[in-house]
């Protein structure tokens, strides 16, 4: 109870006007006190341990910030919602991309609005300390809430059926492989068995779950939920197994209306597979246990504020009744198989091995939702199905193990009948676990730990625009509005580096492509984007040679077009940079390009110079710590044509190139057009020195005919 409702505090807390979130939280507080004082009963086993260990095990697997690199979508929106809770103020108005540049382009940042109780509690934690905290707090946070799930799985179990309900609880699926073998064929199947080559490497990254004959009808394995669907999952298995544990407590009942209403802040989808177990709580224990003041004064508040913040901005998605998506001939070849290999083969035999169940309505509820589910397509995955059907899912799951270890009532225990209907249980789980080590295989086909820190300089590029266009909210109610505790930082707009065909703004180290009355035509040429360092160090080895980093792009990967405003967001690398080479071309070569000045580079001028002014002849020459810089105005072409010689002399010749020694000096030797930049009449260019103590510096121009100009720097204690 703790685990479920500690976010929605966090929430309630962090997003809305303190007169209403504290109050809530402290209402809140008091009711779950009441309804859990003195009720605590821990009797420490052995195996609770082992249970603890295997449920780590299994997170460790997983995109949480375990062993290995999950990159599928799944795990990339994950992210970056983590990451956009930590690095925005809350409430989490998501900053447009093109805000910092061009503010008066876009509209007022949207909301974030998601179903974020998975997400809250790490985040709270990340912006405690600093975003790292993630890569400890994501795993922490999904192996609680799995270790929960299989604690409350395994708690009315002893000795070895303990041992067979984890087994059962983590293989638990339907027979996908039967389903896609018949219609199919075995063609699906990879003959090699090295871990990367399971059954079912062979259809790529796909889940063997996904419906044949394009009908999207999909029921997840246990498996695969905790892979890639915690933030649906861990609230399923909860919230189920405490309506089937505490489903005679009256202090729990007391309470269950505040508990239900909150579910939808974890997932909008899994309410619907709880509600008709709450149905039949009511259907057992009357109305009268639940007319508690949590329930009567609590429940509905909480219920409409988190429906108010979900349902804001557009939420229009495909739904109907299946007949009415796909033709009857499809259906009737298809939804058959569909019932029977994913739970309805199961449900009949464990019904005629455990007669008692016929009066069980908690299982008659799973049976029957299970059912119902599959008539209804809402979101464009069917997201309905695929998350409502996890609570019942999860109580067959438990009938299943309750049958298998004999702990349920049946007349049949001692007849042959019984196990081979037992027999008949063991290869059903068995087929459905064919789905579970798939899931595995795809799971750890990547190699290397992925680290949020390492996604926090990464994701604006790529991923959180498109992850804000599905999960933001722009039109925000004014009843939300006002109750949101909205602080936000004042965009700062970006400064216009460049403009050419397209208006080029700089903020931090982002760089913006603008353009108005923009066609498509425009942006299909390739743009090409050439980052130039202050230490050729930092580039990729393959890059070295080049002496920049290579960073071409095409618009329509990480650029929008909306109406006739084209626009694109590119990341600079995390390195001290000199220029910026960028524009578009074709395979007949480039159509426009320019050159910005970058860091160092950008803030030389004459007149308000950088550094030390430690010579000048053709060049004045600037000194700061460890960079050189040549500036000249008024400067012309011709006079950055000839090459730039830089030798550099030591204090200690030892700390020279081998190659260099018997010289005496190190030869840094330049061209003007690849380390600086012609901006008007002012040119410039920097140079890094080494990192060692020097004498003096001989520098100047040079062609083949001889020197141009030259110039002597002491850099001696002396001086």
């Amino acid at each position: 109870i703790i685990y479920l409702m500690l976010p929605v505090a966090i929430w309630l807390v962090g997003w809305f006007e303190w007169w209403l979130g504290i109050p809530a939280v402290l209402l809140l507080a008091a009711a779950f006190w009441q309804a859990v004082s003195g009720s605590l009963r821990i009797s420490p086993r052995t195996s609770a341990v082992a249970v603890l260990a295997v449920a780590a095990c299994w997170v460790m697997v997983t995109g949480a910030g375990g062993l290995f690199d999950i990159s599928l979508s799944e795990w990339l929106v994950h992210r970056t919602r983590l990451i956009e809770l930590v690095r925005y103020p809350w409430p989490t108005f998501l900053q447009d991309p093109l805000a910092p540049y061009a503010p008066d382009l876009v509209s007022p940042p949207p909301l974030l609005r998601y179903y974020l109780g998975y997400y809250m509690t790490p985040a709270l934690a990340a912006r405690w300390f600093e975003p790292a905290v993630l890569n400890w707090a994501v795993p922490l946070w999904t192996w609680l809430g799995v270790a929960l799930i299989l604690l409350m799985f395994t708690r009315e179990r002893r000795g070895w059926s303990v041992a067979i309900a984890v087994l059962v609880f983590i293989f638990f699926s339907g027979m996908d492989a039967l389903h896609i073998t018949l219609f199919e064929g075995w063609d699906w199947l990879d003959p090699r068995i090295d871990w990367t080559g399971l059954p079912g490497v062979d259809r790529g990254t796909g889940h063997i779950e996904t419906s044949e004959m394009n009908i999207r009808l999909l029921i997840l394995s246990n498996m695969t939920n905790v892979l890639w669907n915690p933030q649906h999952f861990i609230p399923a298995g909860l919230y189920t197994f405490l309506m089937l544990q505490l489903q005679g407590h009256r202090r729990f009942l007391a309470v269950s209306g505040v508990l239900l209403a909150a579910a939808p802040f974890w997932s909008v989808f899994v309410p619907a597979g709880l509600l008709p177990l709450f149905a039949v709580l009511l259907w057992k224990n009357g109305l009268r246990p639940f007319l508690r003041w949590p329930n009567l004064l609590l429940a509905a508040p909480l219920a409409g504020l988190i429906a108010l913040y979900l349902t804001s901005g557009e939420t229009d998605f495909v739904r109907g009744w299946i007949w009415e998506r796909y033709e009857w001939s499809l259906l009737m070849r298809w939804m058959p198989m569909f019932y029977l290999s994913e739970f309805l083969l199961l449900g009949i035999l464990i019904w005629n091995l455990r007669p008692d169940l016929c009066r069980n309505p908690f299982f008659i509820a799973s049976m029957a939702t299970l059912i119902l589910l599959p008539l209804y397509y809402y979101a464009p995955n069917n997201d309905l199905l695929m998350r409502a059907s996890m609570p019942p899912l999860l109580l067959l799951c438990w009938y299943s193990v309750e049958t298998l270890t004999g702990s349920g009532k049946n007349e049949y225990a001692r007849k042959g009948i019984y196990r081979l209907g037992i027999a008949c249980m063991v290869v059903i789980l068995c087929i459905g676990s064919i789905t579970a080590f798939h899931e595995l295989a795809r799971a750890t086909n990547d190699d290397g730990r992925f680290r949020f820190e390492q996604f926090d300089h990464t994701f604006w590029g790529d991923i959180s625009p498109g992850v804000q266009r599905e999960n933001t909210a722009y039109d925000i109610p004014n009843a939300l509005r006002i109750l949101l505790n909205e602080d936000l930082l004042p965009r700062a707009k970006g400064a216009l580096v460049a403009s050419s065909e397209f208006d080029i703004y700089l903020n931090e180290n982002r760089l913006a492509f603008v353009k108005e009355s923009c066609t498509p035509e425009d942006v299909k040429p390739r743009f090409f984007l050439h980052i130039v360092p202050l230490d050729e160090n930092d580039l990729p080895a393959d890059h070295v040679q080049h002496g920049f980093d290579n960073l071409d792009f095409d618009f329509r990967e990480h650029g929008i077009l909306g109406g006739q405003l084209c626009a694109a967001v590119r990341l600079l690398p995390n390195y001290d940079t000199v220029k910026v080479v960028t524009g578009q071309f074709t395979t007949q070569g480039r159509i426009w390009t320019t050159e910005i000045p970058i860091g160092f580079l950008a803030d030389l001028s004459p007149r308000s110079p950088k550094g030390v002014l430690v010579a000048s002849s053709e060049f004045d020459i600037y000194l700061d710590e460890n960079r050189l810089a040549f500036v000249k105005e008024p400067c012309a072409p011709a006079d950055i044509k000839p090459r730039f010689f830089l030798h550099v002399v030591p204090l200690d010749k030892n700390d020279l190139p081998a190659d260099r020694v018997q010289d005496g000096y190190d030869n840094l030797d330049f061209e003007f057009r690849e380390h600086g930049i012609l901006g008007g009449q002012l040119c410039a260019a920097v140079r890094l020195l080494p990192n060692y103590d020097i004498v003096k510096i001989v520098t100047g121009q040079f062609t083949h005919q001889g020197r141009i100009w030259t110039a002597d720097i002491l850099l001696d204690d002396s001086e």
